[in-house]
């Protein structure tokens, strides 16, 4: 091997092995290149595609599928746009709102227009409307306006069509636009179609947004005309707006107050009419209900009437549903009426009031006495001469001297005439302030009038007599109230089988405080409605209700603490009185005790205060996190002291819902006997035998033995013991005692009763016998078993000791 290296070594660097392969490596190397470089000069050309026209040649990696799924996506974009940009119901139905709107807008700007429509009252409702009406368009104004957003997106959202790659490629080449000429017409069709759709619902909706800026417009016209009404007339209220009475010289034209009543009436009528079909809705509700109480009435008194019990209505001393059903259904819905229509027409409101006071007319021509019903006539003979010169007979110096005898013959009626009526009213505390007001306002109106400030005086007068008629009113209202749920009181009772009358003066007592609040609410929003005080008290209590205050990093309002108590007190009152609509009463007979019932009810009563707070909460928007603050600081004061008071509670939902005792049961707790009258959430009151009334805290009945008598029936197990002195046999004996006892109805007949001798001679007998009675009677059977028994053994010569 050394040599052979030997012998490479000696050769010349060119005929090397390795130079030989290196140099043969390049020229084949270099010898492809040149052949390739030869074929592609001399290869023919190919074709090249101008733009927009690809060429057979162009490489394509597209299938026709992958052309046609984006064919099917681009149809499928499109149908979604046009059920997308559809008009759907909702916004059908708000332009039909929209329609009726304006229609109401377009009367209440006729109205502003008209002569002769100045009142008032008028112009209150006027702006409580028109501020409504601003309310609602601004509502239409801004939901046509997202749908005119979301629809013009729709329609730009249609152009991403283009930029799908594959249906770009697809529309610039010619070959497979052919290819897919039949898709593509259809799909062009579809474009136009959704798009001519779309543009159409845009175009639809600007104008409809147009003409709702444009009554945007309107109502703002109006409501400065309104405004400017109103501030002319607070002004004029106050001052000189005629001369004095005594300087005034003016000759009434026949002519012109003919013409002058006629305006005036069809103003006030095209008020009214407006008036009613705005609050159509309300008015179907309220007739509604009233027929549902009217039908109700009506059941109860047939049932009654079936029982042979419709008689028994007049110890309850029933004043107008004994009369009539009818008219006292009409009192109620009238006097509501009045309540929730404060900014109604003044031909509207005064009829309302003419309505109640002729239905109430017909209630007394019953009830009252003559004197009473002339004087109430008279009363009414003056509200109607108010009404009618306050809204159809123009300012004059013959209307403000008409004026001023009737405010002088209210004076009259005030001091010499209502006491008649005073005695005939049901609710006599508030008719005092009532006169008082009466008078007062009348002898200002007098003074307003004598120096020119007439519309004040008009105020004052028509204020002063509805606030006495709607007192007397109110009371009437009060009574049918009261008379309605007696009624379903005592109708229950009877379906139950409890003929005992009930002590109607103690519940009508119960129930009379919590509706005296409600009619003394109604009674002074009625008042200040009719000084045109109403908007101002809601300005002032509004201020006062909503004005946030801080206490550390508590933020609350008045209006927020007054819900929460308001619907606590209402929630305690609902719980207090839910039973008498079940016919319980609180001075329920024994033996007329349902115990089931009663089990109910105090879960009922729980379950209302419960949602009661919780209501209470929701309402006055307390957040949680306070709530958890205020059951820790509980928590600490449960732990320091409220222990008893908490395991009272906790016994008393215990005892409402485990049922071990139950109103009406007679049981044992320690030293005290008794039957249960009522179980609280912390304490049960027991009343004894001696009439006394011991008031056991719920967690002391739990903690110790309970001895229920009646826990499954009313029976009692008695002990009588006496001595005979005479001869007779223990058989007759026997007889002689089961015939007595088998005659007294308090005593159960079922079982026999158990004789047991303790001393037996000739002449002489000891012995005790037990039976079985009702355990609410015990005393009474005991005392009517041995009359039976002594008169039983006297007629066989036998002494009864």
């Amino acid at each position: 091997m050394s040599k052979k290296k030997n012998s490479y070594a000696a050769l010349p660097f060119i005929l090397k092995p390795s130079f030989v392969k290196q140099f043969l490596l390049l020229f084949f190397l270099l010898s492809g290149i040149y052949s390739f470089a030869q074929e592609k000069a001399t290869a023919p050309a190919r074709p090249v595609a101008e733009k927009g026209k690809p060429s057979i040649f162009t490489d394509d990696e597209l299938a026709s599928s992958d052309y046609l799924a984006s064919i099917e996506r681009a149809g499928e974009l499109l149908d979604d746009a046009k059920n997308k940009g559809a008009l759907d119901a909702s916004v059908l139905f708000l332009l039909g709102e929209v329609h009726q709107t304006k229609e109401a807008l377009k009367l209440i700007d006729s109205n502003l227009g008209s002569q002769n429509n100045g009142n008032v009252r008028n112009q209150q409702m006027y702006r409580k409307v028109l501020l409504e009406l601003q309310q609602k368009f601004e509502i239409y104004w801004k939901a046509l306006n997202e749908n005119d957003e979301k629809i013009v997106k729709i329609r730009k959202g249609n152009k991403s069509i283009l930029k799908d790659t594959v249906f770009a490629k697809l529309i610039k080449d010619t070959l497979r636009i052919n290819e897919f000429r039949p898709q593509l017409k259809d799909l062009k069709a579809k474009w136009i179609t959704t798009d001519s759709l779309l543009k159409a619902n845009i175009d639809s909706l600007n104008s409809w947004k147009k003409g709702i800026t444009e009554k945007r417009m309107l109502i703002s016209k109006d409501l400065i005309l309104v405004n400017e009404r109103l501030n002319k007339s607070g002004v004029s209220l106050f001052g000189s707006e005629h001369p004095n009475l005594w300087s005034t010289d003016q000759k009434a034209k026949t002519q012109e107050m003919q013409a002058y009543l006629k305006d005036k009436f069809n103003a006030e009528q095209k008020a009214s009419a407006y008036y009613f079909s705005y609050s159509l809705g309300s008015t179907f509700m309220l007739l509604l209900l009233a027929g549902l109480l009217w039908w109700w009435v009506n059941f109860n008194l047939k049932s009654l009437k079936k029982a042979q019990r419709l008689e028994n209505l007049n110890v309850f001393q029933f004043r107008y549903l004994n009369h009539s059903t009818i008219f006292p259904i009409i009192v109620i819905g009238l006097n509501i009426a009045i309540a929730i229509n404060l900014y109604a027409p003044a031909l509207f409101i005064e009829f309302m009031h003419l309505a109640l006071l002729a239905t109430l007319t017909v209630l007394f021509k019953k009830i009252w006495s003559e004197k009473a019903f002339r004087n109430w006539l008279l009363l009414v003979v003056l509200f109607a001469l108010f009404c009618f010169l306050d809204l159809f007979v123009e300012i004059s110096q013959l209307q403000r001297c008409l004026f001023v005898l009737v405010n002088l013959a209210c004076i009259r009626f005030g001091f010499a005439y209502l006491q008649t009526i005073r005695d005939e009213m049901y609710i006599k505390g508030l008719l005092k302030y009532a006169k008082v007001l009466f008078i007062s306002l009348n002898i200002l109106a007098v003074l307003f009038n004598l120096f020119g400030r007439v519309s004040l005086a008009h105020t004052l007068s028509l204020a002063a007599i509805i606030a006495l008629t709607q007192v007397i009113a109110l009371s009437v209202f009060l009574k049918i109230i009261l008379e309605i749920i007696t009624l379903q009181i005592y109708t229950i009772r009877i379906r139950r089988g409890i003929d005992k009358i009930f002590d109607f003066k103690n519940l009508e007592k119960n129930l009379k405080k919590p509706f005296m609040l409600l009619i003394t609410y109604l009674w002074v929003i009625v008042i200040a409605s009719n000084l045109n005080l109403s908007s101002v008290f809601y300005d002032v209590i509004t201020s006062i209700v909503t004005t946030e205050n801080k206490i550390g990093n508590f933020t609350f309002t008045v209006g927020n603490i007054l819900l929460f108590l308001l619907i606590v007190w209402i929630a305690h009152i609902i719980q207090k009185y839910v039973a008498y609509f079940f016919g319980e009463i609180d001075d329920e007979d024994e033996e007329s005790v349902n115990k089931k019932q009663h089990s109910k009810l105090l879960i009922t009563r729980l379950l209302l205060l419960i949602l009661g707070y919780l209501l209470a909460i929701s309402a006055a928007g307390i957040p949680l996190d306070k709530i958890t603050i205020v059951l820790g600081a509980l928590g600490v004061g449960v732990g320091l002291g409220l222990q008893n008071i908490v395991n009272n509670f906790v016994s008393g939902v215990i005892l409402i819902f485990d049922k071990p005792i139950q109103i009406g049961d007679v049981i044992d707790v320690g030293a005290q006997t008794g039957k249960v009258k009522t179980i609280g959430l912390r304490t049960t009151k027991i009343d004894t035998s001696n009439g006394a009334e011991v008031i056991v805290p719920n967690g002391n009945i739990l903690s110790q033995n309970i001895v229920n008598w009646t826990y499954t029936n009313n029976s009692k197990l008695v002990d009588l013991s006496f001595t005979l002195q005479g001869e007779i046999s223990q058989e007759a004996i026997k007889k002689t005692i089961i015939d007595c006892i088998s005659t007294i109805p308090l005593i159960y007949s079922e079982k026999e009763p158990q004789l047991f001798y303790s001393y037996i001679s000739d002449t002489k007998h000891q012995l005790k016998i037990q039976f079985w009675c009702n355990i609410y009677r015990t005393e009474t059977a005991i005392s009517e078993a041995r009359i039976a028994l002594y008169d039983g053994f006297k007629k066989q010569g036998v002494v009864f000791e």
